[in-house]
């Protein structure tokens, strides 16, 4: 059996989901329609106005979430050395949770600066907690994953006690802290596909410096790169990846492992 690539394994990977989505179409009523309610809706048809403020941001919204976390997730694996490297493994996500969750209890005015600011706070300084705890293992990935495990079960229980104590107040963020693609219009999308989309030109201009910390440190300096500052853009732009998406549809679960030399 030949090898196959990446792509090809994405694509066969979505081929189930291409079905179910036809099939979730027919059930709303055929997949002319609900194009037509995409670009077109009828504002006296109910079952169009669903389909454009609710179903079809849902989905838009999911796949922006799921690529967003998997270019976070590649960012992660590719400047640490470590296919196990994820925004959920490294407590990124969990401690942009708890950062809007504390902002929310303690300083809700700041939150007018926008919620992707203060995640994107709040996942940076996970991060320099994972790197501080693994600092004197000179950043070893196995030290950094396991920092990375110990702080984001820390930063979840932080933000389950402040649940506990503020129930009342905080009552609406339990379930979007739990991550929620429910989306009652297109607010969610015209927030984040811009800096999405930002993000991933900034990583495409990064893929070719990236590719050398395949290398070990000593050939890398070599050829003239800064690895502090290559590291550094990359883990950034992960964290703000990772912020932007958490302060949208909250915590979401994700698998990111390394794809296999198949």
């Amino acid at each position: 059996m030949g090898r196959r690539s990446p792509a090809h394994i994405c694509l066969l990977l979505s081929l189930p989901l291409m079905v179910l989505l036809g099939l979730s179409l027919q059930q709303q009523g055929g997949i002319a329609q609900s194009v037509q309610a995409l670009l077109f809706p009828a504002l006296d048809n109910v079952d169009e106005l669903l389909l454009h403020f609710a179903w079809w941001p849902r989905f838009t919204i999911a796949l922006l979430a799921g690529g967003g976390l998997a270019l976070a997730g590649v960012l992660m694996q590719q400047v640490l050395r470590n296919p196990l490297a994820s925004p959920t493994t490294l407590g990124v996500a969990s401690g942009a949770n708890l950062a809007l969750m504390a902002a929310t209890l303690l300083a809700p005015g700041v939150l007018a600066i926008g919620g992707e600011w203060i995640a994107l706070l709040g996942g940076a300084a996970a991060v320099g907690l994972v790197f501080a705890l693994s600092w004197r293992r000179g950043l070893a990935p196995i030290a950094v994953v396991l920092a990375g495990l110990v702080v984001n079960l820390y930063l979840g229980a932080l933000s389950t006690a402040l649940l506990l104590f503020n129930h009342e107040t905080l009552a609406g963020l339990l379930i979007w802290g739990a991550g929620s693609l429910a989306q009652n219009g297109w607010d969610g999308v015209a927030s984040l596909a811009p800096r999405l989309a930002i993000c991933g030109l900034a990583a495409w201009l990064l893929l070719r410096p990236l590719a050398v910390l395949e290398l070990d440190d000593a050939s890398a300096k070599s050829l003239g790169i800064s690895l502090k500052h290559l590291r550094f853009a990359g883990l950034g732009l992960a964290v703000f990846i990772t912020g932007s998406v958490v302060s949208v549809v909250g915590i979401i679960g994700f698998i990111g492992l390394a794809a296999p030399n198949i």
